[in-house]
């Protein structure tokens, strides 16, 4: 049964103090209109991926402060995953998960540390909000395979924006992130 495509969706406003984002990983159209200030439940929450799910990646950027944010255009950008213990205790081996979830097109098996092309980021959508000023949201022009394993991995998510201002001829540049938690399956080993 093919499974619908997601989208792994950060959110940040341009002015904001910390350099946390707030991810969701939904269908991309419900991660944008629903804003990470909702109420709904499923932000910032570790993600539950399945085995062969494909996915891609959005940034999206506000202005709360309405300060003129004009662009944004990604710098540098990777995914890291850090494989987390699966079974362990006396005469058992220790497991631990795959060094990440992710494959490649081929199905072969992702290092930890996969680097996105900031060339292949592009404008999905802009508009204004009368809370949240304006806003542009960047879509990863690839995609991402979920691999067919069973495990919990630490996943880390970096990426230097530039941001470009009406009237003002500095960029800045800022660095986001998150960490939260993905599982597949039922994290243990050997699988139940």
């Amino acid at each position: 049964m093919a499974q619908p495509l997601m989208t792994l969706t950060a959110s940040f406003d341009v002015n904001q103090v910390d350099d946390g984002i707030d991810w969701v990983f939904a269908d991309i159209d419900s991660a944008i209109n629903s804003g990470h200030n909702s109420p709904e439940p499923y932000w910032n929450r570790d993600i539950n991926f399945s085995a062969g799910q494909v996915f891609r990646i959005a940034i999206n950027a506000t202005d709360k402060n309405k300060t003129g944010f004009d662009s944004l255009e990604v710098i540098d950008c990777c995914l890291i995953t850090r494989p987390r213990i699966l079974s362990c205790g006396p005469d058992v081996r220790t497991h631990y998960g795959m060094p990440s979830l992710f494959v490649d097109e081929e199905g072969k098996q992702l290092g930890a540390l996969y680097q996105i092309n900031p060339s292949a980021f592009s404008i999905h959508s802009t508009g204004v909000d009368p809370k949240k000023g304006k806003r542009v949201t960047l879509l990863w022009d690839g995609k991402l395979t979920v691999g067919p394993y069973n495990g919990f991995w630490d996943i880390s998510f970096y990426v230097t924006v530039r941001i470009k201002r009406t009237g003002e001829e500095l960029e800045q540049l800022r660095v986001f992130y998150f960490d939260p938690e993905g599982e597949i399956g039922n994290g243990t080993y050997p699988p139940n």
